[in-house]
């Protein structure tokens, strides 16, 4: 493996925005500054990209800005693609989710994929497929074939990998003799709309990152799943796991950092999905910066009563929550210990225990009652979305509508309005709704901390030390 990891190296990628938005009743401005730098180093000496939307007001082709002129020229190509593409203008390629760009193989093929701390084994889909393919969209780069990748290696059955990854599925044993290939088997939620991704588990050459100069960052033995039957919503080229597991994205990078770096490293991540079209992100591996703002609570390796519940997601113990600084009235205020919240950049909602969504629905209806916001009873709403209307004449005083405040163990998360809020039409209808949802619109039995509440706020995930920290403003 090269030796990439230089200077207490964050990992920076370069990912997209994944929602449009239309506003109702009003319009926003643009910088030119607000693009910053591409592919510069920031105040600790970290290697990053910032993040932004693939239609912000200020990305023109001719913009010396442009990220196009700093990034491979295959991985370039996929930015004004998408800067036109009507996939992304009406969100069927993400489905409310934040992308990244990989690149994979030699020679690479660049992807658009799925960044999921909810999950850990990262797959792509492949060619050929076998059973059931999935249709992305052309925007999210070519599909991977590996017998076109002269660095690409199957996983031998009786390899740790393999047990690893079936031991990851629950799963005792899953192999193709013929050519002693490991099989493997990965499920997203529970029911009849159950997602899922299986085929064989190979390894090959993972670029790290997307500047021209650094081209020869890459991690060579990169291990994931190359999908042969697939059926997932979205139309992304796949996921990108950062699960606490030993096969995840994640882990690999700070295992190969730690192998091969002579500075003492640091395991952690770190992101911040931008909120609107002007603002800018990042997404980071390694050391971060103890800002002021940043406040943090425990961070749990998996859930339920003994945590032994899919050990590799990270969970949060929620205790109360308020409505413009008065708490819920709930029957029992302990209610909110019976089930750990799952942190999961992969899911836009936020699903809560029953009881504290019920009474979060009916204060906040009452407080946009009073403010003239008519509730509205969306068809066919499985998902029972709080949602209200806007009339046609009415512009939307955002800091005038209620906050909404997520206690947990050592900090509180002040969400503000536009977190706590979206806007979304519905037969030209314009709405205002709530990304929180009843657990069992979910996945059963699961509390889930979507990524729609955290946008906007830096999410740092201290595995070191089991911390997880929340700054707001961030991006």
């Amino acid at each position: 493996m090269k030796q990439i990891f230089w200077m207490e190296l964050f990992i920076v990628m370069a990912i997209a925005l994944s929602y449009m938005t239309r506003l109702c009743g009003g319009t926003s401005a643009c910088s030119p500054s607000t693009f910053g730098t591409i592919g510069s180093k920031n105040k600790d000496g970290a290697l990053q990209f910032p993040v932004f939307h693939w239609k912000h007001p200020c990305l023109q082709p001719s913009d010396s800005s442009s990220p196009a002129q700093l990034l491979h020229p295959d991985a370039a190509a996929l930015l004004p693609e998408l800067q036109a593409s009507p996939v992304v203008a009406d969100d069927t390629i993400h489905k409310g989710k934040f992308l990244m760009v990989i690149s994979l193989g030699t020679p690479a093929i660049y992807n658009l994929v799925t960044i999921d701390t909810g999950s850990t084994l990262s797959w792509v889909q492949c060619r050929p497929c076998q059973v059931t393919c999935k249709t992305f969209a052309a925007e999210a780069g070519p599909t991977f074939d590996p017998r076109n990748s002269t660095t690409y290696q199957r996983v031998a059955c009786s390899s740790r990998d393999c047990a690893a990854a079936h031991e990851l599925a629950g799963v005792p044993f899953g192999c193709e003799e013929e050519t002693d290939t490991c099989l493997y088997s990965l499920r997203y939620g529970s029911g009849p709309l159950a997602q899922y991704s299986v085929g064989r588990l190979g390894k090959d050459r993972l670029g790290l990152t997307l500047a021209r100069e650094l081209d020869d960052d890459a991690l060579d033995y990169f291990i994931f799943g190359c999908s042969e039957d697939v059926r997932f919503g979205g139309r992304e080229a796949g996921i990108i796991g950062f699960g606490n597991d030993r096969l995840s994205f994640v882990n690999q990078v700070m295992t190969a950092r730690q192998a091969t770096t002579s500075s003492n490293s640091y395991n952690a991540f770190s992101y911040c999905f931008p909120g609107d079209h002007n603002a800018r992100g990042f997404l980071s591996i390694g050391p971060y910066a103890r800002d002021d703002g940043l406040a943090f609570t425990n961070l749990v390796f998996g859930y339920g009563q003994d945590r032994s519940r899919r050990p590799f997601v990270y969970s949060l113990q929620q205790l109360d929550m308020a409505v413009d600084g008065r708490r819920l009235d709930v029957d029992d205020p302990q209610v909110y210990t019976a089930q750990m919240m799952i942190v999961d950049s992969g899911t836009q909602a936020t699903f809560l225990l029953a009881p504290v969504f019920d009474a979060l629905d009916k204060v906040v209806t009452a407080a946009m009652s009073d403010k003239g916001y008519a509730r509205v009873e969306l068809p066919n709403d499985e998902e029972h979305k709080v949602c209200f209307v806007v009339t046609t004449d009415t512009v939307v005083d955002w800091s005038d509508l209620p906050t909404v405040e997520m206690k947990f163990t050592g900090t509180t998360l002040k969400l503000p309005p536009q977190n706590a809020f979206n806007e979304r039409f519905v037969d030209a209808d314009c709405l205002l709704c709530m990304p929180f949802q009843p657990r069992d619109a979910g996945v059963s039995g699961v509390q889930i901390l979507g990524n729609r509440v955290t946008r906007s706020f830096r999410v740092v995930f201290d595995l070191q030390v089991r911390m997880l920290g929340f700054q707001p403003d961030a991006c």
